[in-house]
């Protein structure tokens, strides 16, 4: 396994990248300025690691996507909840994983000019009898075409919403007691996200002699955003009769500020199935960044974009 990953990593990016210009092709479609009026994801395999707790490892599903009825002028989204927690593995009934935000962007810049733009013309494994330690790689073959790009700088903000278990077995108060009675809890974050975000859109189709009809046409938002948060915690398992739950005392002892950020990428489909030959397509998002009183986290999904709406 190890040996197939650093093969694909070290000769399938280059062996052949670039077969050069002696393709013959011509620009069928090149395109990507249009209004997304809908673009609606679904993720099925989310997941979301918080590095100060194991049982805070999440699988996840959800819907994400972003609603622009005016160009320029638009909401995103996002929802996820946990199917599997590792929590689950050695409590009964945890608390689960749950993530919204809704909030709305506007676009004050950009630019709509035609660069470099690679196409994948063919993906063959083991081409021509090829092998590294004994391992079959694969030749991708690709060509630069110019093509229009679109470029949009964002401002956006909206409400945030996260809810997990937090694992605090270590966490005592100031009188040496455990503060929850199982050792897990639940941290529960409300706030406003604020920050920016670049967009990219790529849609150009190409016709080619050797290797038929290819095509570009992706979409990408990188954004980086502050999380002002309050949090609250609580503990599934409390007794009130024999210890009530101190959330303050939980709080102190953790220790954190309510103040996170995170820097995220996700990609996604743009054209309509006519043109692509394809009906939904693959989508994914990654994110990393720092939580209010859960602290350092990584998140990556993998879906497929279900709506594709433009005007």
């Amino acid at each position: 396994m190890k040996k197939l990953f650093f093969t694909i990593l070290g000769l399938g990016l280059c062996l052949n990248l670039a077969i050069g210009q002696n393709i013959n092709y011509k620009v069928s479609y090149d395109n990507p300025d249009f209004l997304p009026f809908l673009n609606l994801n679904v993720s099925y395999l989310d997941v979301d690691l918080a590095f100060s707790s194991l049982d805070a490892l999440n699988l996840n599903a959800g819907v994400w996507g972003f609603f622009e009825p005016i160009k320029g002028l638009g909401a995103d989204f996002k929802f996820r909840r946990s199917y599997l927690t590792m929590a689950q593995l050695g409590y009964k009934s945890p608390p689960a994983f749950s993530n919204f935000e809704i909030g709305g962007y506007f676009r004050f810049g950009g630019y709509l000019k035609k660069k470099a733009t690679p196409v994948v013309l063919d993906v063959d494994w083991d081409a021509d009898g090829n092998s590294f330690n004994n391992e079959e790689v694969f030749q991708m073959k690709s060509i630069m075409v110019e093509a229009l790009n679109k470029r949009d700088y964002l401002v956006r903000a909206g409400f945030y919403h996260l809810s997990s278990p937090i694992t605090v077995d270590e966490v005592k108060d100031a009188n040496d007691q455990d503060i929850f009675a199982d050792g897990i809890g639940q941290a529960s974050i409300n706030g406003l996200y604020a920050g920016i975000a670049m967009r990219t859109f790529r849609n150009v189709f190409i016709e080619t002699d050797q290797f038929g009809d290819q095509f570009n046409s992706a979409g990408r938002t990188l954004y980086a955003d502050l999380i002002f948060a309050g949090t609250s915690i609580s503990d599934p398992y409390e007794d009130a009769a024999t210890l009530a739950f101190n959330e303050d005392a939980a709080k102190e002892a953790i220790g954190s500020l309510p103040l996170g950020f995170r820097v995220g990428l996700s990609t996604y489909q743009i054209e309509k199935k006519a043109r692509t030959d394809k009906k939904f397509g693959m989508s994914t998002n990654y994110e990393v960044g720092y939580r209010p009183y859960l602290g350092w986290y990584l998140s990556a999904g993998l879906g497929f974009t279900l709506i594709k709406w433009n005007k």
